[in-house]
């Protein structure tokens, strides 16, 4: 009980493999390695940015229109 922040269960890496199972199910497969590639870096972003509390869209939306309002997400993750 010393430090709050840490779960009490080891259930992370599940919850964290949930969302890509789910995407697996829907698709089925991917036409290509980078299809698969793009998707898994897709989704590691999409959850770093859900852990440490920021819009996903806002941040493809800062990247993608070069506005840098945002810091990098390793930033981010060291200011968490």
């Amino acid at each position: 009980m010393e430090f709050p922040t840490i779960p009490l269960h080891n259930n992370t890496s599940e919850l964290a493999m949930r969302e890509k199972v789910i995407q697996r199910k829907i698709r089925g497969y991917f036409r290509s390695l980078e299809g698969a590639m793009a998707s898994d870096i897709f989704l590691g972003l999409m959850s770093t940015c859900r852990k440490i509390g920021i819009s996903f869209g806002e941040y493809l939306k800062d990247r993608f229109y070069n506005r840098h309002e945002l810091p990098p997400l390793g930033d981010l993750i060291w200011m968490a």
